[in-house]
């Protein structure tokens, strides 16, 4: 396929005769992934869905902060007392530069999930609704067999080829099905932060708030967090982009922070890793082939979110999948109807989002400091979102440039 041969990234792989043929081959173990295999089995229990995760156990290692918002996730399943969810979010607290503690949000915010048993909780029931999940299971190689794939897999002691009529491509950040097939996931180097994440013990905050710290002292291109876990445990982590960061990783800034922060803080285990904050992917979708969640960067570019708008993608690639599979046409321009349908409800979001982003790294701390002032002169009770917009437009006439940007 010229596609995959442009890429230079297709690895060298013999290809046998596939020992195994699906259906659906999903590739990744993510939430997205999850999804889009529960999705497909469920709307087409004719269907064979076969799920690969490379990593030994579903749900593990922890690559973020685990945050999620209520609404999203009660799309897909009810967090209500699951053994899954470590705490349920009911405040939003920013916290300046200066330290100064802004209040944007109370209510039903969302919660702080345990995706150890979260990812596997979504699991079982692709498992119920007929999907096959192998672990311990990676693709090594893509190529083009008719109107599939061919995927070289290695797992459980042995190299094989399966053919797959489509491939669901949801391995995320470092992702190369997409790559191999074609696609352009390139990232900017000012687009890609680099993050890092304690799980502390013996911290004394608010367990019904998360708390996110912004400045340049503190995470440079990004930004602090505070999730609470239970107890007096809480995720604490943060992400910097490179070119900011003064020569120094993540993990060097989230010492640092921890010292000044979380004194008294335990360190009982620790992640490291990167979120993109670049807008999706041009091309999301080639023939037989749909990219998911972190893997096309469908992560919302100013908070590194990503775990429902991955679920949320996970879906509309079942949906539209089927329906491919059942006309008989997983061609490019069949499939391009996910792109249209994702662009339509969070891409172009997400584009404004970038803008946004990009116009307010051009402020210095002592504004946000000054920013975190005026908007709590609004009483509490009437710190909406226009307010807060309108009031901040009033003070920092300068804001005018951002917003224009942001909504052209």
């Amino acid at each position: 396929m010229s596609g995959v041969e442009k890429s230079g990234l297709q690895p060298e792989v013999a290809w046998p005769e596939a020992s195994r043929r699906v259906d659906v081959l999903v590739v990744g173990g993510g939430p997205g992934g999850l999804i889009a295999a529960r999705e497909m089995a469920t709307r087409d229990r004719g269907l064979s869905v076969l799920l690969l995760e490379r990593d030994r156990a579903i749900g593990a290692p922890v690559r973020c902060g685990e945050g999620v918002g209520s609404g999203g996730l009660s799309e897909f399943i009810d967090p209500k007392g699951a053994p899954w969810v470590s705490r349920k979010i009911t405040k939003v607290i920013f916290w300046a530069p200066d330290g100064t503690e802004v209040r944007v949000a109370e209510g039903d915010v969302g919660y702080v999930l345990d995706r150890t048993r979260f990812e596997p909780a979504l699991a079982t029931e692709a498992g119920l609704a007929g999907a096959e999940i192998l672990i311990g299971t990676e693709a090594t190689g893509l190529r083009r067999d008719g109107d599939g794939w061919l995927v070289a897999v290695r797992g459980g002691g042995r190299e094989y080829v399966i053919r797959a009529r489509l491939v669901i491509a949801a391995d995320g950040v470092d992702g190369m099905v997409a790559r191999w097939a074609g696609l352009d996931t390139r990232v900017p180097s000012r687009d890609m932060e680099s993050c890092a994440q304690y799980l502390l013990t013996n911290v004394n905050v608010d367990q019904d708030a998360i708390y996110l710290h912004f400045g340049d002292n503190v995470a440079p291109g990004g930004y602090a967090w505070v999730f609470p876990k239970g107890g007096e445990s809480a995720n604490i982590g943060l992400g910097t982009v490179a070119l900011r960061a003064g020569g120094r990783n993540a993990r060097q800034w989230l010492d640092d922070y921890v010292q000044s922060y979380f004194p008294t803080g335990i360190r009982v285990s620790y992640t490291v890793g990167g979120v993109i904050v670049h807008p999706t992917i041009r091309r999301t979708v080639t023939d037989a082939l749909i990219t998911v969640g972190d893997a096309a960067h469908m992560i919302n570019p100013l908070s590194g979110g990503g775990i429902v708008n991955a679920m949320k993608a996970g879906r509309l690639a079942a949906e539209v999948g089927v329906a491919a599979l059942c006309a008989g046409d997983v061609s490019a321009a069949r499939l391009e109807r996910y792109h249209d349908a994702w662009m339509t409800s969070l891409g172009d979001d997400h584009i404004r989002f970038h803008k946004l982003k990009d116009a307010l790294s051009k402020f210095d701390d002592s504004f946000f400091d000054k920013l975190a002032k005026t908007v709590n002169g609004i009483a509490y009770e009437k710190r909406t979102l226009r307010r807060i917009f309108g009031s901040a437009l009033m003070h920092h006439p300068t804001l005018l440039p951002v917003v224009a940007k942001y909504f052209v």
